[in-house]
């Protein structure tokens, strides 16, 4: 339960931000619809989902399985196209959620309201801490690489618009790299608010209001079995049966298979044969 007041600060930064990729990503439906544009997008919306919830959640938050230093570098990469919070924030913010979940220190719980939880809490300077990584990333305090995106975050995004705009024309980047962005943005933020709201399902008697949301999987690659997430959540597998869509699981063995992925953990119940 919440008790805390809640300290409303809001940022005029990140809503200018905001504000300007998503009417970029609007710009898409206005201007003469680029060669493959459909494909295209999907291409990049489904890359940064899988650099999302395979590197920044499952690898670097939960530690769920191990790689190559080069391949989780990549993936984080990718997933920072959408210039999000640094790695370390992202993982200080999640590590923070799961120890407080829908308790007093949560960022982003829907008891204080769902529209918070989808997306004021990004709006809100008070929400976060710029230096909870300290408490909460010891093991990544002293990667260089991290650090240096928590300066530049939104390079890598820069750099993706410039790589689009210059090869395939300015005119493209609006449906072939904004319009993505946006998306995968609304559907990572789907999973902190319809997860924990009255939606779906819940699995497990945890202590949070976590719920498995059908759909936010199919949009979120996985995420949305958010209640076996909470359940478990050192699991590199949340999808736990065969109709369960989890492509951030396909993803990982198809790593282990290519022998970049290892140790990966999974509960003991997925190690001795499918989940009932």
């Amino acid at each position: 339960m919440i008790t805390a007041p809640l300290r409303f600060q809001l940022s005029p930064v990140i809503v200018s931000y905001m504000l300007v990729v998503h009417g970029l990503a609007a710009l898409a439906f206005f201007l003469p619809w680029p060669p493959y544009a459909l494909p295209v997008a999907l291409a990049v919306y489904v890359s940064i989902g899988l650099g999302t919830t395979v590197g920044l959640h499952r690898l670097l938050c939960h530690r769920a399985f191990a790689c190559p230093r080069w391949v989780e570098y990549a993936l984080v990469t990718v997933a920072m196209l959408t210039a999000q919070g640094s790695p370390l924030l992202w993982a200080a913010n999640h590590r923070l959620h799961h120890a407080k979940a829908d308790a007093d220190g949560d960022v982003h719980s829907p008891v204080r309201g769902f529209w918070y939880a989808h997306m004021g809490w990004i709006l809100n300077e008070a929400s976060t801490e710029e230096d909870g990584w300290r408490t909460w990333c010891r093991d990544m305090a002293d990667d260089g690489y991290y650090h240096w995106l928590l300066r530049y975050r939104i390079a890598p995004q820069v750099l993706g618009v410039l790589f689009v705009g210059l090869t395939f024309g300015w005119r493209t980047v609006p449906a072939y790299f904004f319009l993505p962005v946006v998306c995968w943005m609304q559907s990572t933020y789907a999973v902190n608010s319809v997860c924990h709201a009255a939606f779906g399902h819940r699995v497990h008697d945890t202590r949070d209001l976590s719920r498995n949301v059908w759909w936010v999987s199919v949009l979120a690659l996985g995420e949305g079995w958010h209640n076996n997430h909470h359940a478990f959540p050192a699991s590199a597998r949340h999808g736990w049966v065969w109709w369960q869509w989890d492509p951030g699981w396909l993803f990982i063995r198809a790593l282990q298979a290519l022998g970049l992925a290892w140790d990966v953990r999974l509960p003991s119940r997925l190690r001795s044969g499918p989940a009932a």
